[in-house]
Formats: C-alpha cells, structure tokens, sequence
C-alpha cells in the first residue's frame, strides 16, 4: 500500500467516524505503544501510533484533509488508551512530556467543534484517572457489563458533563445550530472548583425516555454518558458502583 492510499483509507475513517481519536486510528490502521505525534516541544497529541500511520495523520493534517481539536480524556479511556502523562488542553510547549487529548475529525465537522470551544470556553469536565492501571482494570470490567436499560444513572447522574464534540454531535443529530444547542440543553457547573458546561436537566436527565428507560438521543448521547457506568466521575471518585447499577452486581 502506499502512502497515499494509506492516507485515503485514514480520511475516509476519520469523516466517517466523526470524532476520532489517535487509539482509534492505532487499532485501524498500525499501534506502536511508543510511538507518538507532537504539535510542540514535548506536547503529545496522537500517542499509540506506528510510524506509517503517524506519517500519514501528519501529512492529512499539514494538506488540510483532517483537522484536530482539544478532547477530554475519557474519549481515550473509552477506547483503552491510558497515559501516565501530566495533561494540558493548551497548546504550548512544556519541560517534560505532556499530553494534550485530541479528537480528529474532517474540515467541515471541525469547524463545528471550534464553535462549540469558543462558545463554551474550553474542553469540559472529566475525571481524574492518575493510575493508568487502575484504569486499565475499569475498562476490562465495563466490557463485561451487561446494560439491563433501568435508566438510574440517567436520573442518578449529577451533573451530565458537556464537551465541545457532544455539543456538535448532539447539534447534528438535532438539526439546530451549535448555539442553540448550547442555550437549550447546556449549563455551566462548578465540580471541584473546576468550571464545566453540563447537560441542562438532570435527575432525570431531558432525553431519558421514563416509560421505556431509554435514551432519546442513544446514538450521539455525551461522552460521560458512554462511560457509565464505570471510567465516570462517579465511580472514579470511589462511589460503590453495585449500589446504584443493577448490571454491576452481576461483577
């Protein structure tokens, strides 16, 4: 194969994908755990990748075919990626290696996004994982959960934290602009005297469906909501998780 197919088989994956991350791209198309691509003097943007697929993610970039923008880290802990990395959402240079989570996605979606960051000020709210093992032993487990649909953690959950990339998914899925999404749905929150942007209405949160227990927007719900019931705030922070999550009893 080469480069340039290589390149095109990468743009069409991560258009598709919509908000993609660097170990989604190092299981489609070649990891090396050393491997990494930086923006800045010892800032890492795409950890995981071999060096073909870390050429040509650079070459997409430089032609202006795939765009990147900050993300938290729980998109990358979803997809089994945990660093033992300091983390930055500014791009700068730093004295020791840091990392700095980023989705890519196509031009016109990441015009979007950029909306959604100016409008909300930032990326937004996501736990604290300081031990990539303890981490890793989290998203083993989820796999083994089976979701039986009781809604609790749609009416339990407090706040419903909002990134710039739910924002311009939930945006698309509605068919209204990434402002109006914002002033319908969005809300600032204080959680550990860290500013956040979190879904409007929760407990329960307004797209749980309380008859059948389901989610309304399933397909384009949030990132925190795809990481219940375990690599949450909550559980992160030491809350039982079988105390509130009949799937988690089963563990």
């Amino acid at each position: 194969m080469t480069s340039e197919d290589l390149m095109r088989r990468m743009e069409r994956f991560i258009h598709s994908e919509r908000h993609v991350t660097s170990a989604r791209i190092a299981r489609a198309f070649g990891g090396d755990p050393e491997g990494a691509v930086t923006c800045a003097e010892n800032l890492v943007v795409a950890p995981g990748l071999s060096w073909e697929a870390g050429e040509a993610l650079i070459a997409l970039v430089a032609d202006g075919r795939v765009f990147w923008s900050p993300i938290t880290r729980t998109a990358y802990h979803l997809d089994g990626l945990f660093l033992d990395l300091p983390v930055s959402y500014v791009q700068r240079p730093f004295d020791e290696p840091t990392w700095l989570p980023a989705a890519f996605n196509s031009p016109r979606v990441h015009r979007r996004v950029m909306e959604a960051i100016r409008l909300m000020g930032g990326v937004g709210l996501g736990p604290e994982i300081l031990d990539p093992d303890y981490g890793k032993r989290l998203y083993e487990i989820q796999s083994e959960i089976k979701c039986e649909r009781c809604g609790r953690c749609c009416t339990l959950s407090n706040p419903i934290s909002l990134e710039p990339q739910d924002v311009e998914r939930l945006s698309a899925h509605l068919g209204i602009s990434i402002r109006k999404t914002i002033q319908r749905y969005a809300g600032r929150v204080e959680v550990g005297g860290r500013g956040a942007w979190a879904m409007k209405r929760t407990s329960p949160c307004i797209f749980l469906d309380e008859a059948s227990g389901l989610c309304k927007i399933h397909p384009t719900r949030p990132i925190v909501c795809r990481a219940f019931p375990l690599l949450s705030p909550r559980t992160v922070g030491g809350e039982p998780l079988a105390e509130w999550c009949p799937a988690a009893r089963y563990l």
